[in-house]
């Protein structure tokens, strides 16, 4: 695999100490995993200038925002290498997306746009499909209902993971400042913030800046802080698998049981086609499908079908629309 980056022990266990809280000082990582607080600072820092570590995230709940997320899964045909660049050029530039990637498989590209009703959504989707639709063979839309994240406790291959769950969607909207609003756009994309920065950003005082955070935690607003990696530097696919189920009876006992398994980084309720997504990182296809089927033939009683794709690039990656 090219550009892939060779990770030690100690590397893997920073990672796997910053996976589900980001904000964790280094001293206590040091600490942690018995390391100076100095070398774990160094080895953040090359991760991250290496490209593994993408980003520092603050994890948000939509429904808190008065959000929801919309995606649309995309077929396309007859297209030249000028025209597809031509349709991401469009969906850069779209403020509304974001969340862009490219896949191979059941589809060839994925968008997600947040929105606050659904003909926002529509408006989106129609303009798409009106601009480029002789490319677009066949879509399919999903809406995110609830979502779980989990510990890459694949890093340390842990025979028995103890895996911290999250999740991100909350149960109503809070109103909340524009203040508020600038404030999480500022951070959105720098979870390792430091107070004193917003204090001068925003002109406030430190105790005030903590405060704000600290309401929009308890609020709920604020659900996590997590670290996005680029799986390919460490040689890992990343994919998407999408379950169609017979029956929801025992659905939150599965989505307990997918949480479990080390490769599965996020379990996904969806509203659509299909009831459930699951992202995936192994190191091959070969392991993906095992692992595929171990998950079908355990619930065979409960799962219908299956549909998988490896996402080849994430082109965009947003956690907080730039139009709120």
């Amino acid at each position: 695999m090219t550009n892939m980056e060779k990770l030690d022990k100690i590397d893997k266990k920073i990672l796997l100490e910053l996976d589900t809280n980001a904000r964790k000082s280094f001293s206590l990582i040091g600490k942690n995993i018995g390391i100076g607080k100095n070398n774990v600072q160094y080895r953040v820092n090359r991760l991250v200038k290496l490209g593994i570590i993408k980003k520092f995230v603050v994890q948000l709940s939509l429904a808190r925002l008065g959000l929801f997320l919309g995606k649309i899964f995309l077929q396309l045909s007859g297209y030249t290498k000028d025209e597809e660049k031509k349709i991401y050029e469009y969906l850069l530039k779209d403020k509304r997306v974001s969340w862009i990637a490219k896949c191979e498989g059941r589809w060839d590209l994925m968008i997600g746009a947040y929105a606050k009703d659904i003909n926002q959504f529509l408006e989106i989707k129609k303009n798409l499909l009106k601009k480029f639709e002789r490319y677009v063979a066949s879509y399919d839309i999903i809406f995110l209902g609830e979502g779980h994240t989990s510990q890459r406790t694949y890093l340390l291959e842990k025979k028995e993971p103890s895996k911290k769950v999250k999740k991100f969607m909350g149960k109503s909207e809070e109103e909340i400042s524009k203040l508020d609003k600038k404030i999480l756009k500022y951070i959105t994309n720098n979870a390792r913030f430091n107070y004193t920065e917003i204090a001068e950003k925003f002109k406030m005082n430190v105790k005030t800046a903590q405060k704000k955070i600290k309401s929009l935690e308890e609020k709920g607003v604020i659900r996590g802080y997590v670290t996005f990696l680029d799986p390919k530097k460490i040689g890992y696919n990343f994919f998407k698998l999408c379950i169609y189920l017979k029956s929801q009876n025992k659905l939150e006992e599965f989505i307990d049981y997918c949480l479990q398994i080390p490769n599965v980084i996020h379990v996904i309720e969806s509203l659509g086609p299909w009831e459930v997504e699951l992202e995936i990182e192994t190191e091959n296809l070969d392991d993906f499908y095992e692992l595929t089927h171990k998950i079908r033939n355990e619930h065979s009683k409960m799962i219908k079908k299956t549909e998988s794709v490896i996402i080849s690039e994430e082109v965009k990656l947003d956690f907080f629309p730039a139009w709120f």
